[in-house]
């Protein structure tokens, strides 16, 4: 199948995000992150033929430092329609957004569901699990 990736706004990712990261909110009107409308807060998403978002990804401009060198870019509600996963969307997608900040190092707290995911895209696995209160095990990763 063939997607169009374009920024978008993060109200039009708020059905994806609640479909696939947080079921347990009430609605979809609750599925907007603290840093959604913050300057530099970039949203990313693939849409199919029907012009449906399929994925979603938030870029965060929010430094990090890992073992001594600076991370300067938060990747955060990646997201990928469950009909599709496995199928590229979602790594075209994040390679789309990715290519947006040349020469920047991106860090996110990956589900554990996702490392591998993120392990296919080039990421590397920078802690041990941790806990997301509600969400569940998480991993630092970069790029």
């Amino acid at each position: 199948m063939i997607y169009s990736f374009n920024e978008e706004s993060a109200m039009d990712l708020r059905s994806l995000r609640f479909l696939v990261l947080w079921p347990h909110k009430l609605g979809m009107e609750e599925c907007l992150l603290d840093v959604d409308f913050k300057a530099g807060t970039r949203h990313f998403a693939a849409r199919n033929h029907l012009n449906e978002v399929v994925a979603c990804c938030t870029m965060v401009l929010e430094p990090k430092e890992i073992e001594a060198e600076v991370y300067g870019v938060r990747l955060r509600a990646m997201a990928t329609h469950p009909n599709i996963r496995g199928k590229g969307a979602g790594k075209e997608l994040l390679l789309y957004a990715m290519s947006k900040f040349k020469d920047a190092k991106f860090w996110c707290d990956a589900r554990e569901v996702a490392v591998p995911f993120y392990l296919k895209c080039g990421w590397n696995v920078r802690s041990e699990p941790y806990d997301i209160p509600i969400i569940g095990k998480h991993f630092l990763m970069s790029k």
